[in-house]
């Protein structure tokens, strides 16, 4: 089984650790119903892109000032959609076995992962008041709101670096290591922009999909992924039964 070290980690989220597709689809299947766009071809350009850019591009009508467009899209997925929500699997574990240095089995005093995600602070924040309330939000959380520019800019992901490297008091190391788990193409290109390891998650796209955008290692969920060594050194993550091109 592959095996590789890194220094940090950064998680995209819709898609990667949460399944949220049902959810965003009946919430923008509804504006798209609204406002008379195709949704089959809205969805085909939707996935893993800020919501504020896509209401640009395709909702002209909707009123976005101060974002206000946005929020009301993605307060609908979270309130009106949570029961189609669920966890991609493993990834409960994953997360919490970042926390734990496997030496003394203590937790770390700061955490080794960051989430960058497309979505709005309000979506993002509320899934950690629900269905990953056991794990808690990190510290590091990048969103749509936080950046100039969405994937597959690598502005969300740099961010998250620095600031991770800055908390952990890594300003000093050289050849820092970091691995980014991603669900959708753009996500994969801005990981690739920063030189991270990419882990492609087959939840949103087919592997040749993911493989094509540039992943190193693609697996169906996250039970595939495990910690075998967590320490000051650094993050020592096991791939088990990658999936293969074909």
């Amino acid at each position: 089984m592959p095996q590789f070290s890194v220094d940090l980690c950064l998680f995209d989220l819709d898609g990667t650790i949460i399944s949220t597709t049902a959810a965003a689809e009946n919430a923008w299947t509804k504006l798209c119903h609204q406002y008379g766009v195709d949704a089959v071809e809205f969805f085909k350009h939707s996935h893993g892109t800020r919501s504020q850019e896509m209401i640009e591009k395709y909702f002209p009508e909707v009123d976005n000032t101060d974002n206000k467009g946005v929020i009301a899209l993605e307060k609908d997925i979270a309130d009106t959609y949570l029961d189609t929500v669920s966890l991609i699997p493993g990834v409960e574990n994953l997360l919490l076995s970042l926390d734990v240095d496997t030496d003394d089995k203590g937790k770390f005093p700061q955490r080794k992962w960051a989430i960058v995600t497309s979505g709005s602070p309000y979506l993002a924040f509320s899934w950690f008041k629900t269905i990953l309330k056991k794990i808690g939000k990190p510290k590091v959380f990048i969103t749509g709101f936080d950046v100039k520019n969405g994937k597959p800019d690598p502005e969300g992901y740099e961010k998250a670096r620095d600031l991770l490297r800055q908390d952990l008091q890594l300003a000093d190391k050289e050849d820092l290591k970091y691995v980014v788990f991603e669900d959708a193409p753009v996500g994969i290109k801005a990981g690739r922009a920063i030189g991270a390891i990419t882990v492609g998650i087959t939840s949103s796209y087919d592997k040749d999909v993911l493989f094509a955008a540039g992943a190193d290692y693609v697996v169906s969920d996250l039970t595939q992924v495990s910690v075998v060594k967590n320490n000051a050194s650094g993050i020592v993550i096991q791939i088990d039964n990658p999936l293969t091109r074909d």
